[in-house]
């Protein structure tokens, strides 16, 4: 036989044990809506997988990022803008391939041991993007994005914002103003 008792306001806890056994307190309506209050939308994470482009550290939010691959035979396309390294085959998928060193106005780096290509999907657009290394899919609070400023070696179109990582600044670049460019 299960005894249920309800415990004073100034006893909540999530369990209590009385006489050897547990009782379990289900929360109340306020004690929910107060966690949503506490938990806010300054608390959400944002993830981002980031990477490396010459001295900046980038990212793409990891909701667009697809997958990435070690750099492979890349074949070029005549009359495209100098940043499209060309065309990818991917699983039967054809995949523009986009040098963000060489749309951003850097010297163009090539392909090293580090080097990968980052494929990012947007709606139905995908594109792959050549970046000089890795940096791995991290955590970043959502509130500590700002704004982008107008000298940090990529144009604010590209850019969502810039948020903070372990103290860095990290430029989170819009996949999709990357894919479709427009004019340049």
């Amino acid at each position: 036989m299960t005894i249920m008792r309800r415990i004073p306001e100034g006893q909540k806890t999530a369990a209590a044990i009385e006489d050897g056994r547990q009782l379990t307190v289900a929360p109340t309506e306020e004690d929910y809506l107060a966690s949503l209050e506490y938990r806010g939308a300054d608390e959400e994470d944002l993830n981002i997988i980031s990477f490396s482009m010459g001295p900046r550290e980038c990212a793409f939010e990891v909701s667009d990022a697809v997958e990435v691959l070690r750099p492979r035979q890349i074949t070029e396309v005549p009359r495209t803008p100098a940043y499209i390294k060309g065309i990818l085959s991917v699983r039967g998928e054809m995949i523009t391939v986009i040098d963000l060193r060489v749309m951003f106005g850097m010297e163009p780096l090539g392909t090293t041991p580090l080097s990968r290509i980052l494929i990012v999907t947007v709606d139905d657009l995908k594109a792959g993007f050549l970046v000089d290394r890795l940096g791995g899919v991290k955590a970043v609070r959502a509130a500590s994005m700002s704004a982008p400023g107008p000298d940090l070696g990529v144009p604010p179109r590209f850019m969502k914002g810039v948020v903070l990582s372990s103290g860095n600044s990290v430029l989170l670049l819009d996949a999709g103003a990357l894919i479709e460019p427009g004019e340049q």
